[in-house]
């Protein structure tokens, strides 16, 4: 008699136990369409697809920051909405605020801020990519000052944050500035700053998803799609290479800056450096997307990098990315009713929602008031 209460209560417990959840997917086992665009602001997602779905293409790419000051939620989950309907694949990259003409450095709270904001928001893909914040390497985007040490602890910390609300965030660290210099003050080198980092938190680099990069053709974002050096369009390849060497991980690579300048190229110049460089550099296996920057600058300081006219009209470079041939791509998507299934039940099926319904994860006390039945139970 024991023995066939300890088999049933056995097999109540494993029910009742939480499930493993499942974790993020690799992008790459999929077909996968490598265009993305980088836009400054959530509402320009109207204009993304024409240019990254284009010939052929379909869930392209498209990166956009989020302000601490800008979790509007009505605003991005338009934007998410958007995103699915336009067949689109958002990655955020969180921003703090702008202060004495710096960065400040997030604190946990806006970190824990970010997450459940962000976790609340109806993404389209399974996948919820998420930039830790932006090129850490220069003293303007880090509170003033450099400190791998610093950075590495945050990277670490929102790492667990997000996944502890969704194992589908997809991590990705802030991408460096691969023309640095190390001038002990305002810059530091990519490599110099990933390997202190790296030094004094070697979980940093472990708790990412894949590798950001910031592949531009220096110097003066001028360079050939031939140079072939640390800060070229090349940038990846060597920082993938050092981060493999540290943590003996070969992650997916995401571009999510990249482009030429047109101080010194033409705009005609520049879109056949981009078709050269999709067909060469960026013609790599583990490149998961490249979103050069920027699809629309106005008048302002990146009006150099633009697609866009400041009238919305496009430049050479524009319709030379919009008449390659490009993949449909096949994302894995997000299950919309994940929250709603109570054991297997869908309730949006159901004539009316029950009061209230079955969680798996008791709290702890609960816990422990159930394993002190069992031992009674089965003595």
């Amino acid at each position: 008699m024991k023995l066939l209460k300890i088999i049933l209560l056995s097999i109540f417990f494993l029910f009742c136990l939480p499930t493993s959840v499942e974790a993020v997917v690799n992008p790459l086992i999929s077909e996968n369409n490598k265009m993305g665009i980088h836009i400054l602001d959530a509402a320009e997602i109207k204009n993304v697809a024409d240019l990254v779905n284009s010939n052929g293409g379909d869930w392209g790419y498209v990166v956009v920051p989020i302000r601490a000051d800008d979790r509007n939620r009505e605003k991005w989950n338009a934007f998410m909405q958007d995103a699915g309907q336009k067949h689109l694949i958002p990655i955020i990259r969180l921003a703090s605020y702008m202060t004495n003409n710096y960065w400040t450095k997030p604190t946990k709270f806006q970190i824990i801020d970010f997450a459940n904001f962000l976790n609340d928001l109806d993404w389209p893909t399974k996948n919820r990519y998420v930039i830790i914040y932006n090129e850490p390497n220069h003293a303007a985007e880090w509170g003033g000052n450099i400190n791998p040490q610093e950075y590495g602890d945050v990277l670490t910390l929102a790492s667990t944050i997000f996944k502890e609300r969704s194992e589908d965030f997809f991590i990705l660290p802030a991408g460096l500035d691969c023309a640095a210099p190390n001038d002990r003050t305002q810059h530091m080198r990519w490599d110099t700053f990933l390997t202190q980092m790296n030094w004094y938190n070697p979980q940093a680099l472990q708790t990412i998803d894949g590798w950001n990069s910031h592949s531009y053709p220096n110097y003066a974002f001028s360079g050939k799609p031939t140079d072939r050096h640390d800060h070229s369009i090349y940038s990846f390849a060597y920082e993938t290479a050092l981060v493999k060497n540290l943590t003996g991980k070969n992650y997916p690579v995401f571009i999510t800056e990249t482009g030429w300048s047109n101080e010194y190229i033409s705009d005609e110049k520049i879109g056949e450096y981009f078709i050269t460089a999709f067909n060469t550099a960026w013609d790599d296996a583990n490149i998961v997307t490249v979103a050069p920057f920027l699809l629309k600058a106005g008048a302002g300081d990146f009006a150099k990098f633009s697609l866009l006219f400041p009238n919305e009209e496009e430049k050479p470079q524009y319709k030379t990315l919009a008449l390659m041939q490009k993949n449909a791509g096949r994302p894995v998507l997000a299950n919309s009713n994940e929250d709603k299934k109570v054991l297997g039940i869908n309730i949006d099926s159901l004539d009316s929602t029950p009061v209230a319904t079955f969680s798996p994860q008791l709290e702890e006390e609960k816990w422990e008031e159930v394993f002190g039945w069992f031992k009674k139970l089965v003595k």
